[in-house]
């Protein structure tokens, strides 16, 4: 059986178009495509908040965390790291858009919703943006951080696994130092 559509599913759009768009928070453009990002948990956001409190606190001056701002990976890819720690140096702290140049770290925190992106596209277009380090939280079966550092190849290459009573110390990073105990939900 074919099933009739009128319209278009998705319709790509451009550079400027996705700009123009007075506030894109809560969607990533992938490919041109407007994306809606996966809904949030509570669980999912209390380790944001405790990722964020944390790297607050140990992040040398030179370095500010935010979450959730738009890194402009290409024209028609936009993403939103969960997490995300930037250089200080020429940034606009009023910027709702990065370059990949200024980021250091992107963290995502996964959900069941979010489990492919994050595990398997996420990483190669930080890797290819050139973002130096990338992290994931895996939160399922409780808190889990893999930390990943960019290769020569331009791919990320893994520095860390880290669980409950572990501390976060990636030789790459080495001011992110962090109590995995302190993020669990």
């Amino acid at each position: 059986m074919v099933l009739a559509m009128e319209k278009p599913l998705a319709r790509v759009v451009t550079a400027d178009e996705w700009d123009a768009i007075p506030d894109s928070s809560g969607l990533e453009l992938i490919d041109g495509v407007i994306h809606a990002m996966a809904g949030a948990t509570v669980g999912h956001e209390k380790v944001n908040v405790r990722l964020y409190q944390c790297l607050e606190r140990v992040l040398p001056p030179a370095l500010v965390v935010s979450t959730e701002i738009e890194i402009r990976l290409g024209d028609t890819l936009r993403r939103r790291p969960d997490v995300i720690v930037v250089r200080a140096d020429g940034v606009n702290l009023d910027t709702s858009l990065l370059r990949p140049d200024q980021v250091v770290l992107a963290i995502e925190v996964v959900s069941p919703s979010s489990r492919t992106i994050d595990r398997k596209h996420k990483p190669v277009e930080y890797a290819e943006a050139g973002i130096p380090h990338y992290w994931r939280v895996e939160t399922a079966a409780g808190v889990v951080v893999h930390t990943y550092r960019l290769g020569e190849g331009g791919r990320y290459l893994e520095t860390g696994l880290f669980s409950k009573g572990d501390r976060i110390a990636d030789p790459t990073l080495r001011w992110a130092e962090i109590e995995m105990d302190e993020l669990a939900p």
